[in-house]
């Protein structure tokens, strides 16, 4: 671990030193030209906006899409403080003065080895907050539940590389909070943001406990979907319907394995957000191409796929769905679509280099890397598929993701022919090692 990693223990998001020390970014910093910053480390890391805002503080995702637009600047001298803070930029690129990180490790305002971090102390002043106003219910104002939705972004930003399992309880007691302010406020300006809160929570909890149950438990992750896009209906947001119905999709094409359903769900999640996101869009036609594969209708999976490229084609900044799109996922589902068209050498050479471009450690890194294996498998490279199977299991261990951990099971299942080969007894070893744990 460098010097600057270990100053930064702690601190959710580091931007890596190749991005700190090329031209564009500090180009950018010496300017303080903050909307080519966010691009930087949006495009260059595969942060999402949440993931972001999260890591500022005291920031939502909509605000980080705005800046990145150019709709809203950024002001104000303890903003850019959070800013290089969040980021892990020396405070010297942005004409400030050093940062305690830059000399104490985990020092926030001046608490030197307490252990304290700007998670924790914003989560500490949330709690206050929330405290006061379920005392005071008179109180409640759309700054209150703009603190719980950024609580809730950043659990949804930790559900990438994390177990579901480590943070049902928290967006449980989130959904629960604002059920009670829903029932206990008539002002609209907060009963809309309570509807976004709740769609976008609720969709988090159906994601977490499907992903929890390893993608057995339909029913559960229905209902939440299902209330995801009745207050998304209520807040007239298409997106965010849009997003429960794709997510209602991917339990019948991956858990019920029913992909005439799941095709259905997703061309009605393409058509509720027709014009409106064409990230969100691409998705879904993205998944419904996958659906005619696993029906082996080739020529609907090739024209979906080309659907799905335009979309992405069309992405900009002000896309409402932007934070949401990452570099590999047209690559992740089209090899994951060969592989259905068994197709399994351009599937390989499609998941090679998309395993290279998602985040390491990410669940959907673990299926790039789990579908590769099988891709491996079906040529009878034993070598090949090994070697990946043993990195998915490295990211299932750590992420216990239920997509990542059904493909490495079924790679393993696939490995058996060779199971006599040295390699593949320990790669057994391990996978039963990981059921016992599951």
């Amino acid at each position: 671990m460098d010097e600057r990693e270990t100053q930064r223990a702690g601190y959710p998001l580091t931007i890596p030193d190749a991005l700190l020390g090329s031209q564009a970014m500090q180009r950018a910093c010496a300017t303080r030209d903050f909307r080519e910053i966010f691009r930087l480390v949006n495009r260059r890391t595969g942060s999402s906006h949440a993931a972001m805002a999260a890591a500022i503080g005291k920031m939502t995702s909509s605000r980080v899409s705005d800046i990145i637009r150019g709709v809203r600047g950024v002001r104000g001298q303890q903003v850019i403080e959070r800013i290089s803070d969040g980021f892990g930029i020396p405070g010297e690129m942005l004409g400030l003065p050093k940062r305690p990180w830059e000399s104490f490790p985990n020092d926030i305002d001046g608490a030197v080895n307490t252990g304290t971090t700007v998670e924790a102390v914003t989560g500490s002043h949330t709690k206050a907050r929330t405290q006061h106003v379920r005392e005071t219910l008179g109180s409640l104002d759309l700054l209150t539940v703009a603190e719980l939705r950024q609580q809730v972004q950043t659990l949804d930003a930790r559900y990438v590389t994390e177990p579901s399992t480590a943070l049902i309880a928290e967006i449980g007691q989130h959904l629960g909070q604002l059920a009670y302010w829903h029932t206990h406020t008539t002002a609209h300006a907060v009963r809309r943001d309570l509807y976004a809160a709740q769609a976008e929570a609720s969709t988090l909890m159906g994601q977490l406990v499907w992903d929890a149950s390893g993608r057995t438990d339909h029913d559960t992750p229905r209902a939440y979907f299902a209330q995801a896009a009745e207050s998304a209906r209520e807040l007239r947001d298409p997106v965010a319907e849009g997003l429960a119905l794709l997510r209602t999709s991917f339990v019948a094409l991956y858990g019920e394995k029913n992909p005439r359903a799941g095709l259905e769900i997703a061309e009605r999640s393409a058509d509720t957000v027709e014009n409106t996101s064409h990230v969100l869009a691409g998705l879904a036609v993205l998944h419904a191409a996958e659906a005619y594969a696993m029906l082996q209708q080739r020529r609907d999976c090739e024209k979906s796929l080309r659907n799905a490229e335009w979309h992405f084609g069309q992405v900009s900044a002000n896309d409402a769905g932007v934070s949401m799109f990452s570099p590999g996922q047209f690559g992740r589902l089209t090899g994951s679509c060969f592989l259905f068209l068994n197709e399994t050498t351009r599937a390989q050479t499609v998941l090679e280099c998309t395993a290279k471009e998602l985040r390491e450690g990410s669940k959907s890194h673990a299926i790039a890397l789990g579908n590769l294996t099988l891709a491996y498998i079906r040529q009878r490279k034993v070598d090949e598929a090994a070697g990946t199977l043993g990195k998915a299991i490295d990211v299932v261990e750590r992420n216990r993701g239920g997509g990542g951990l059904n493909l490495i099971f079924q790679a393993g299942r696939e490995l058996q022919p060779w199971r006599a080969v040295p390699v593949v007894h320990e790669l057994n070893d391990r996978l039963l090692n990981l059921i016992a744990s599951t």
